[in-house]
């Protein structure tokens, strides 16, 4: 029967179209059988940054990041206030090599080397802890796969396919490498919008499990238990098809980030904070010149990818292809067997993702409280035409043109 190894496994992930599931793969990582004491001694008097929000929340948009409030506390200071149930927080997204060292327990823990990537390590992982509601908005990585373990706690995945239709996607707020849905998943107004969202995947990572995240997938990530501990590790680089789609990629976001940044110089401060997700903030003051380098870096990568590739075609050589290193397998085979433990995440019904996103609203939501100054003032509905002007240029058949149209000027000019 066919097996996993890590052969196999980096050949999957690489491959991989739809996203998976390996249950319990990484139970034996001893940071995955820390105790809540135990986490709470690693983490000591560091001072983490939490963005929080009140639970009893109803609203049109999703809850953007601008919307919360930061709060900075220790690791048993942020247990401590989160067990009052009154509002969800987050320490997300926080590269763990900023936060630890080579000594540090949690640092040696992490290991990347029976996916198939031994290349890979604490340096490239990202670490995510948040109380029960905690969640990102539903968003597209524009760049890599991404592999996600769980390592505390509980956290459903709600996942759709690329292109699907009604999840309304937006570049603003902005952030590089992320395309936000206008959608809300966690305490919407409306649930009328769900019933005409087709193809949705839903799954509940428990400690021990990864999730295997195709590229360019949407999903909404939202934390179920009461202390949730998650890390993850983008691969843009695995398969050669993906090299040259992230390539690519970088180029549209260095187009889009050049575009977004000249619209921020020009409008009122207070205006332009709205147009970014906080950690943009300093996308105003960014020289042009700086915007243009990266510009040009990216594009020129691209382009020396692109020339490389035609002639190792040319000489019909496999130097350039990394993805010719990748063993063969039998994905339903390797889903069939089950010592592999290995799933796809299953499709849900809309009315049963009408449900989960109901159960959401009924458990989070006082519908009677007003918003607060700061819940209104992160909004981006005064922003209708701001908006339509970036999310017309960032529409992917627009950028496209004036990519193919970039690449023709740059290629007559070397």
């Amino acid at each position: 029967m066919a097996s996993l190894n890590e052969e196999v496994l980096r050949s999957v992930i690489s491959n991989c179209s739809v996203p998976l599931i390996l249950r319990g793969f990484v139970k034996n990582w001893s940071i995955c059988q820390w105790s809540v004491e135990k986490w709470t001694s690693v983490f000591g008097e560091k001072q983490i940054p939490l963005r929080c929000m009140k639970k009893d929340f109803l609203t049109d948009e999703p809850c953007w990041e601008r919307r919360c409030s930061k709060k900075s506390m220790t690791f048993k200071e942020f247990l401590d206030v989160s067990s009052k149930g009154e509002e969800w927080m987050y320490f997300d997204y926080k590269y763990v090599y900023q936060w630890f060292n080579g000594d540090d327990e949690l640092y040696k823990g992490i290991s990347w080397k029976e996916f198939g990537f031994p290349e890979k390590g604490a340096s490239d992982a990202t670490l995510w802890v948040g109380s029960k509601g905690a969640h990102t908005p539903a968003h597209i990585d524009t760049y890599g796969v991404n592999i996600v373990t769980q390592l505390h706690g509980t956290k459903r995945w709600i996942i759709f396919p690329p292109g699907t239709e009604g999840l309304k996607p937006t570049r603003v707020p902005y952030e590089e490498s992320s395309i936000y849905s206008e959608v809300n998943f966690f305490c919407p107004n409306n649930l009328d919008v769900f019933s005409g969202l087709k193809g949705a995947r839903v799954v509940d990572l428990h400690a021990g499990d990864v999730l295997i995240m195709p590229w360019r997938w949407w999903h909404y990530v939202q934390n179920v238990d009461p202390l949730n501990i998650s890390l993850n590790v983008w691969l843009p680089e695995v398969c050669r098809q993906l090299l040259d789609q992230d390539s690519s990629a970088r180029v549209s976001e260095a187009l889009i980030k050049l575009f977004v940044a000249q619209i921020c110089k020009d409008l009122p401060q207070e205006t332009a904070r709205l147009i970014v997700n906080p950690n943009e903030d300093d996308i105003a003051d960014t020289p042009l010149s700086v915007l243009f380098l990266q510009l040009e870096t990216v594009a020129n990568a691209h382009l020396d990818k692109k020339r490389k590739l035609r002639r190792a075609k040319r000489q019909k050589t496999c130097e350039e292809e990394p993805s010719d290193t990748l063993v063969e397998y039998d994905l339903k085979a390797l889903l069939d067997n089950k010592a592999n433990n290995l799933e796809e995440v299953p499709t849900v019904t809309s009315e049963e993702l009408v449900k989960l996103v109901k159960r959401n609203v009924d458990e989070f939501v006082n519908k009677d409280r007003p918003l607060c100054d700061e819940e209104i003032d992160g909004s981006t509905s005064p922003l209708c035409l701001t908006k339509a002007v970036i999310n017309a240029y960032s529409d992917s058949n627009v950028i496209d043109l004036v990519k193919q149209n970039l690449f023709a000027r740059l290629s007559s000019m070397s």
